[in-house]
């Protein structure tokens, strides 16, 4: 079941069938997506190596289009019982099957689009907007390079939200970031409290975090790192626009961070209806 690509000691398994979820990325016998989050997955297509796209978490309610039957779509009653007012968060992209257009031992290249049906319904009308997405990965030694891409009717986003593994829950993250942060959609000046100097940003974890930040000196290029005790992790990414960013999430007692380069500045807010970003994801 899925695509499972191969190079040296790493490997990347990867269910196109199910929103094209990075279900394992492994160098050797470390594990770095938290395999914890799997009922998530299971539950809802969110946890492990989930992507995000058309759009971003949940849309206000005149963006949302009519609640699909739930029949069709298990999830749904799952997350409406939580609150839920999108039945699709973070976008079709990452519940729907993707289309693989090809594969070797090392890349793959995958696609979706709005006039793809699913359960016998177009995707557009469960996301609101005709849409075209493209996901090629490629495994080399040095890590795993993701390319996303989006081209919509209405302003959209793509990126990843991968779920990477910590060790009893703690762990660093560091990044050279500009002088304010995205607080759900709202830039703030970073507060004196953090741990911030000459835009290096250190944001020790556990701690409950939902964050944006914009990478410095140059914001079309982010560079972010997760140490743990088990093994360092490194995530880079590069966009042609500057409209992109990455986001930090943790919840409270969360056995994992979030690191998750997008394809907007403001991912509630985004204005482009065509834009790309790369990812470079490094096991150290």
């Amino acid at each position: 079941m899925g695509v499972v690509l191969i190079s040296g000691v790493l490997a990347a398994h990867f269910l196109p069938e199910k929103g094209m979820n990075l279900i394992s990325f492994k160098k050797g016998e470390i594990e770095v997506i938290d395999q914890q989050t799997r009922p998530l997955f299971e539950e809802r297509c969110a946890g492990l190596g989930a992507m995000i796209g058309p759009h971003f978490h949940q849309r206000s309610a005149d963006q949302v289009p009519p609640w699909p039957d739930e029949k069709l779509f298990p999830h749904l009653k799952i997350v409406k019982a939580k609150g839920a007012k999108d039945p699709f968060s973070h976008g079709i992209g990452r519940y729907a099957p993707w289309t693989v257009l090809s594969k070797t031992e090392n890349t793959l290249v995958a696609q979706l689009t709005g006039d793809d049906t699913w359960q016998g319904i177009p995707l557009k009308t469960l996301e609101g907007q005709n849409f075209k997405m493209t996901y090629k990965a490629e495994l080399t030694d040095v890590g795993l390079k993701i390319e996303l891409s989006v081209s919509s009717d209405q302003a959209s986003i793509v990126g990843l939200h991968t779920y990477y593994a910590l060790d009893q829950g703690q762990g660093k993250v560091t990044s050279l970031v500009q002088d304010s942060y995205n607080d759900m959609g709202t830039f703030k000046p970073i507060p004196a409290s953090w741990d911030y100097h000459q835009h290096q940003l250190v944001m020790a974890l556990p701690k409950p975090v939902d964050f944006g930040f914009i990478a410095y000196p140059d914001p079309r290029h982010g560079d972010v790192m997760l140490e743990t005790a088990s093994h360092r992790l490194r995530m880079q990414y590069w966009a042609d626009q500057e409209e992109c960013s990455w986001q930090m999430w943790q919840p409270e007692g969360g056995s994992f961070v979030c690191i998750e380069p997008l394809s907007a500045k403001n991912p509630r807010g985004a204005v482009l209806h065509a834009s790309s970003i790369k990812v470079l994801i490094s096991i150290l």
